[in-house]
């Protein structure tokens, strides 16, 4: 199989804007506390660490429990005080699984620590990482700017605060280098501007990586396991899917590099159900009209954020299309025919097996046979071709 070139701190910014719309984040925290960061590591002159500064900075919070999604801004700073133990040890375990340097996830395993020896994992002094002390600094700053307003008192509030953590909750010379920065008037409106990204991508180091098809794979697995955490009732969903769209991809004879990627399409179809409430996700029963128009959102972002990546362009039509069909009657573009190929055919119907044979909370996942049966009235009124239908029935067996 070939290699793509991709930038994978493309992908990391791109997933990092699904964060941004799932916690209705438009103070873009993870994209501000990466230009902090970038910025404070030029001004110590330390370039040469400015590419896992990226990485460590986007990916801080990844680890951030599920349940605080779309609760707000206040649960988020809440989550930041009283759930540190468990988000930054899940962020280090998901970092692990992507193709990153094993520095970057210790980075994210330990931003939560302090100069003095008070934080998290009583790490005290150069014992920890010099990025997790910048991202760390970076994450602080960020939340105390966004939970005030810009005037010269409170600028007066974060550089006494910055100066009283000195040498107890950061390192002195990173506490200067930021103050430093602060002396521009510039770095004010930044920090508390609508949009960082235009300015962040100016400064994000350009790190184009050949990775193969399989390392592209693993990072689309552990953003799987992201989406699949966010309900009980979801928690084998996207790899399920994942499974059965490259079983029926091997059964249209693709080679094994789109079989591959279309494994990728159905671990992220779903991208965007990080969007949806839990109370909408794991509530027994059928949905309301203002529910559904909620859910109906989630593959128009799952499309969104994949076309930010170049080389993504087919997974991404592949992914978003799953509640599409022939006939036109579904969401959220609503076409049909040839625009339905049959990658998009072969997601949306491995998407719907794999949703009615497990368990949800109002039921309990059906027989093989009876969803199958349900697929075949589908298919019989026009909705899916039969030749995938019925294959589909024999990668089931």
């Amino acid at each position: 199989m070939g290699d793509f070139k991709v930038n994978l701190n493309e992908i990391l910014l791109s997933f990092s804007l699904l964060l941004d719309v799932a916690e209705k984040k438009p103070f873009q925290h993870a994209k501000k506390v990466s230009y902090i960061t970038l910025l404070t590591v030029e001004k110590m002159d330390r370039n040469d660490l400015k590419n896992h500064a990226f990485q460590g900075a986007i990916l801080h919070d990844i680890g951030v429990t599920h349940s605080l999604l779309l609760q707000g801004r206040k649960a988020f700073v809440k989550a930041e005080m009283n759930n540190l133990d468990h988000h930054a040890t899940t962020g280090w375990e998901v970092a692990k699984e992507l193709p990153l340097n094993q520095e970057v996830s210790e980075i994210i395993r330990y931003h939560h620590e302090r100069w003095d020896g008070t934080g998290l994992y009583g790490l005290k002094g150069d014992k920890i990482p010099l990025l997790s002390q910048i991202i760390a600094l970076a994450d602080q700053l960020e939340l105390r700017f966004n939970s005030g307003r810009d005037s010269l008192a409170f600028r007066k509030d974060i550089r006494q605060w910055l100066n009283s953590e000195k040498g107890k909750g950061f390192r002195e010379d990173i506490v200067d280098a930021v103050l430093e920065l602060l002396q521009k008037e510039k770095m004010w409106i930044d920090i508390g501007t609508y949009d960082i990204q235009p300015n962040l991508k100016m400064i994000i180091p350009n790190k184009v990586m050949e990775l193969n098809i399989n390392e592209l794979e693993q990072i689309s697995r552990a953003f799987a396991i992201i989406i699949d955490k966010k309900s009980d009732f979801t928690h084998q969903h996207s790899i399920g899917v994942s499974e059965k769209a490259y079983k029926l991809a091997k059964a249209f004879n693709y080679d094994e590099e789109k079989c591959t990627k279309m494994k990728i399409a159905g671990y992220l179809h779903d991208l965007g159900k990080l969007l949806v409430p839990n109370e909408i996700l794991d509530k027994p029963g059928g949905l309301d009209d203002e529910e559904m128009l909620t859910i109906k959102k989630h593959p128009y972002y799952t499309k969104f954020i994949l076309k930010q990546i170049s080389g993504f362009e087919e997974i991404a039509e592949w992914s978003g299309n799953h509640h599409e069909n022939l006939k036109g009657s579904g969401y959220p573009e609503g076409f049909g025919g040839v625009n339905m190929t049959e990658e998009c055919q072969i997601i949306a119907v491995c998407d719907i097996y794999q949703a009615l044979t497990e368990d949800r909370i109002y039921r309990k996942g059906m027989e093989q046979e009876k969803a199958l049966e349900i697929i075949s009235k589908l298919v019989s009124q026009g909705y899916f071709e039969k030749y995938i239908f019925d294959n589909l029935c024999l990668a089931s067996t």
